[in-house]
């Protein structure tokens, strides 16, 4: 996250496998501890501005967006904690935002 926040040119480098770090970030989604699904809300929530600007950010989110959205439907059905509900609305709301043709097709 922090990564993401201060050098988002990172993920123009060609030696990060983007797909990898999103869907780390997915199964991260699923984790039990509380801090640990916050962060990874918390890197979707930065990430998913960044479609439009960074290629293979983009190309990731077109490609394996659906599977974010199960997750973190998963996680409001109640998978998740309550107290991480408004974490994982900043998701839906950055999807909503920043890739609603692709939200309304998933």
């Amino acid at each position: 996250l922090q990564a993401l926040k201060r050098k988002p040119d990172l993920f123009l480098c060609s030696n990060l496998d983007v797909k990898a770090v999103f869907q780390c970030g997915v199964l991260s989604l699923k984790f039990p501890e509380a801090p640990t699904v916050k962060a990874s809300c918390g890197f979707f929530t930065e990430l998913l501005p960044r479609c439009g600007e960074i290629a293979p950010v983009g190309q990731v989110v077109q490609e394996n967006g659906k599977v974010l959205l199960q997750a973190v439907l998963e996680g409001i059905g109640g998978q998740a904690s309550r107290s991480l509900m408004d974490h994982f609305a900043e998701i839906l709301f950055a999807l909503n935002k920043h890739c609603f043709n692709l939200l309304s097709v998933w």
